[in-house]
């Protein structure tokens, strides 16, 4: 099966072919299915936020296409530099372009959300995650694959993804609500009917994030800021001045930051909820539990007293 053998580099005129189907050539089988339950999960829980599929397998194309494109220039530099042809054979695409991207996603729509694994053993933040796999995958390209692969893929699609996020998403939105709407036309409600529906006409087009929870820098740990900021700043200052982005202004910082807050306070009601469906089951099982045991306990006394 050709889509599950490894992405080599573009020759020729199949090169923006191949940048664009490299998202989905897998080496292995086992990364084939690992990468499509990422994809589908990623996927799902996007499209809640935004609101249309559309924009998700944008998205997707996007981070993936571009980041393969990264990789395979630094992978032809890096060789021309050592003037070899080492490793120019190994897998450079996958599902790996795009992983990053979701969790870059992750972070800006639930940043403080936080996961525990094995009864609380284990509890990190979401906005923590990046970082940390960063680390995990230089190391294992450093000193396990001792190549390009998986470093440059993973660190392309976390810059790629952050910055089409910031910058350059565009999506059909109402200011005070915290997920992106569906359809542009005009509803009215009508004080006869019982449904309700939504009006529309205050709705407008948002282009990238620029809430202050969603800032490039909050995706590094505390001690490297004092480092990172400066050069982050005099990167976003390069780019406005070469006209690559648009700076945001007062207002739609403010209406970012207002977005950000309502998807948060969306969050945290949805856990408390489920919370309390957990609680909830618990109870009724330790009641049920107390009943079988006093029925038991009854039954028994009942065949004593009998004798």
């Amino acid at each position: 099966m050709s889509i599950l053998r490894g992405h080599k580099l573009p020759k020729s005129s199949k090169i923006l072919l191949g940048l664009l189907t490299g998202i989905s050539y897998y080496y292995y089988i086992i990364s084939f299915i690992f990468s499509f339950v990422v994809l589908y999960i990623g996927s799902k829980f996007a499209e809640r936020f935004w609101g249309n599929y559309l924009e998700v397998i944008k998205f997707v194309i996007i981070v993936g296409s571009i980041t393969n494109l990264i990789t395979v220039i630094i992978a032809i530099i890096s060789n021309i530099i050592r003037q070899d042809g080492k490793n120019m054979d190994q897998p450079l695409g996958g599902g790996i372009s795009y992983y990053f991207g979701f969790l870059v996603v992750c972070k800006q729509l639930i940043p403080e959300h936080n996961i525990v694994l094995f009864q609380g053993l284990i509890n990190f933040r979401v906005k923590h995650v990046p970082f940390a796999l960063i680390i995990f995958l230089s190391l294992w390209s450093i000193i396990i694959s001792q190549s390009l692969y998986p470093a440059i893929p993973s660190i392309g699609s976390f810059f790629v993804s952050y910055f089409y996020l910031r910058f350059f998403q565009s999506l059909n939105t109402e200011p005070t609500l915290p997920i992106a709407t569906t359809t542009t036309s005009t509803t009215t409600t009508n004080s006869g009917n019982n449904g309700s529906s939504i009006d529309m006409q205050n709705s407008s087009i948002m282009i990238g994030d620029a809430s202050d929870t969603f800032q490039l820098i909050d995706f590094f740990p505390q001690v490297t800021r004092p480092i990172l900021t400066p050069i982050f700043q005099h990167g976003y200052d390069i780019s406005v001045f070469l006209g690559i982005i648009t700076p945001f202004n007062d207002e739609i910082v403010e209406q970012s930051n207002l977005r950000a807050q309502k998807r948060q306070e969306q969050t945290n009601q949805t856990q408390k909820n489920v919370a309390k469906s957990v609680a909830e089951r618990r109870r009724q099982v330790a009641l049920q539990v107390i009943e079988d045991r006093i029925n038991k306990e009854t039954a028994a006394n009942g065949a004593v007293t009998n004798q």
